[in-house]
């Protein structure tokens, strides 16, 4: 199989590159022997440690769901949580998850994190994160949750105009 660099994939690929990242976020497994988008796994790791924000989110997700790489939970934790802290919605959605799912025995489940990360995809406009947030709001005291609203709302001003 030809492996495509990952930088010719997502300029070929961008409308599916989102559709990807999702189906991996819901599946969790990877069921194909083969690697799943013809993607060499050196490269999307290479984009990622030179800042490639798509590609850390997707290093993440990769490491969480064991595709293509054996599953790592703390790696997964690092390379969402680098896309996350840049803005990139679904890997806030995604480490929301994580922290509300817990990760192995590396990451402990964490329902106040998860509901800060989940609330901040939901403010930038991620309706599944919107949806995710009713069930993580039954698991906090209201008090938790306006303060961690109000935490949003700091995060928020952080971002860059264009993630808003």
């Amino acid at each position: 199989m030809n492996m495509m660099s990952y930088k010719q994939w997502q300029s070929a690929k961008y409308p599916v590159w989102t559709y990807c990242c999702l189906v991996l976020l819901f599946v969790g497994v990877n069921i194909s022997p083969e690697p799943a988008w013809g993607l060499d796994t050196a490269q999307v790791l290479f984009e990622a440690e030179h800042g490639d924000v798509n590609a850390a989110y997707f290093l993440g997700v990769m490491y969480r769901t064991g595709s293509e790489v054996s599953s790592d939970c703390n790696k997964a934790l690092k390379w969402t949580e680098q896309a996350a802290l840049q803005g990139h919605t679904l890997a806030q959605s995604h480490l929301g998850k994580i922290y509300s799912d817990g990760c192995g025995e590396q990451v402990a489940k964490n329902p106040v994190k998860a509901y800060m990360w989940t609330v901040l995809a939901a403010k930038q406009g991620l309706r599944f994160a919107k949806k995710n947030l009713e069930e993580l709001e039954g698991q906090l005291h209201p008090y938790v949750v306006a303060d961690t609203q109000r935490e949003v709302k700091e995060k928020l001003r952080n971002f860059t105009p264009a993630m808003k």
